[in-house]
């Protein structure tokens, strides 16, 4: 029941929410939820979700409930603070021994959960974002902050869904329920770009490029101007079909930039042709980091198959000109179609798309390369559409994570490879390469972020 649990955990949300954050998260929470996107077993956290949101948006209530609490569980602070008893804060707890030991562990950030981990090409930086939306950036040798990013005012108050980094670690992108999208400059900390701009969880993708610098976006295909207003009837309207917009950071910008790329997601296959499917949804949206090429995660109804789930990979760019970014015409490049249920989330990619990952029939994890038409398998056991999964740049190694465990495959073999547990929930996940070989960024919900990696 949700009375036994922490509700604003639930929402994750801090104490402090207000009407308007409490409804933000729990209209986020709800499209990630949605049948649709994470299938039926995700029907017992929405009504978790609804139980939460009935409760804390009722004022009476929410009053009863807050008097309950034990007292290591409020606060009158109006942002996360360290828990009241001062513990110390528990990371992963490896169950195995090898291939994996801790290389990094960053426990200078307070106890608001770790939303997103972020690494630079060459593993030099570490990005971590907070869900309250403060980022740190992290110097992989020194462990030292290179740069505190904020997105405005101190007050504001929303969720940080993603965090990017440029290839060479010049620039960050971020964004988030009523905090926007914003681009820094990580040198000086300058803001170079900033927008009203955030879609649902999964529905939007950013790259950035640090030669010329540009931030791609995938997102969406209906009118920007109804993303500062919606973010969700903007995704909704926009729900068929992907716009790649390709912005400049520096120098003059012209509106030119609004005209996206376009890539139109088409429901017949082959020769049996039949009108587009107006239900057909975009669920998850990914960008290369090059920013070439797009994998698209969609359900909709499909001429072979009938009610379907579909995973797609477009070419965007076809050559390019001279310090932009220009197309001939976006392309695809490969698909992957299932009956409905077959696959689900959660879905992830290698950074060059070449490996995409997805659940299947909630047992397994299905790797698939559309260049070399390969295939894999990897049980799992029990998966959860609200696991956490990502995968290592060849490929070759799957992190799994649900709640507060974590499991390490190698995806050729199918065989775990090690495992951990943790006291706190895993909030974020990703791997990371460079001179100092493969790791694992880890981000917890106490506020801890570790990196693990092969001696």
């Amino acid at each position: 029941m949700a009375d036994e649990q922490d509700l604003y955990a639930i929402l994750e949300v801090d104490r402090t929410a207000d009407d308007e954050a409490l409804r933000l998260a729990y209209r986020r929470l709800a499209w990630r939820y949605h049948p649709d996107v994470a299938g039926p077993d995700a029907l017992g956290k929405m009504q978790l979700i609804n139980s939460a949101y009935q409760t804390l948006s009722d004022a009476e209530r929410r009053h009863a409930y807050d008097a309950g609490l034990r007292p290591n569980l409020s606060s009158g602070a109006t942002r996360a603070t360290a828990p009241s008893d001062h513990r110390p804060r528990a990371g992963l707890r490896p169950l195995k021994e090898t291939p994996f030991t801790l290389r990094r562990r960053f426990s200078g950030l307070d106890s608001s959960p770790v939303a997103a981990v972020a690494f630079s090409l060459d593993g030099a930086l570490c990005g971590l974002g907070q869900l309250d939306g403060r980022l740190t950036i992290v110097s992989m040798r020194e462990g030292d902050v290179v740069s505190a990013l904020a997105f405005g005012a101190h007050e504001q108050v929303g969720a940080l869904q993603a965090l990017r980094l440029s290839p060479r670690g010049a620039l960050a992108c971020a964004w988030g329920f009523s905090l926007g999208t914003r681009v820094w400059s990580i040198p000086d900390g300058r803001t170079l770009w900033n927008t009203a701009i955030s879609a649902p969880s999964g529905a939007m993708d950013a790259m950035l490029y640090d030669s010329t610098p540009h931030v791609r976006l995938a997102a969406p295909d209906a009118p920007m101007a109804l993303a500062d207003d919606d973010p969700f009837r903007w995704a909704d309207e926009g729900r068929r079909a992907t716009a790649v917009y390709s912005r400049p950071l520096v120098g003059p910008v012209s509106v030119a930039w609004l005209t996206p790329i376009r890539c139109k997601e088409d429901g017949s296959m082959g020769w049996l042709r039949e009108p587009p499917d107006d239900n057909w949804r975009v669920h998850a949206r990914m960008l290369s980091i090059d920013g070439r090429l797009l994998l698209t995660f969609s359900t909709g109804r499909v001429a072979t198959v009938g009610r379907a789930n579909t995973v797609q990979l477009w070419e965007l760019d076809r050559r390019m000109g001279a310090g932009a970014l220009r197309s001939n015409g976006p392309r695809p490049l490969g698909r992957l179609v299932e009956s409905a249920g077959a696959l689900q989330f959660p879905i992830t990619a290698t950074p060059d798309l070449s490996w995409a990952a997805v659940g299947s029939y909630g047992r397994q994890v299905r790797l698939f390369n559309f260049r070399k038409r390969a295939s894999r398998f990897v049980e799992v056991g029990a998966l959860a559409a609200d696991a956490r999964i990502a995968l290592s740049a060849d490929g070759a190694r799957l992190a799994l994570a649900q709640g507060a465990r974590l499991q390490l495959f190698d995806t050729a073999a199918g065989a775990q490879l090690q495992e951990w547990q943790s006291e706190a929930e895993i909030t974020a996940l990703s791997f990371v390469g460079g001179p100092a070989g493969v790791g694992l960024g880890v981000g917890l919900r106490n506020g801890l972020a570790e990196v693990w990696g092969a001696p």
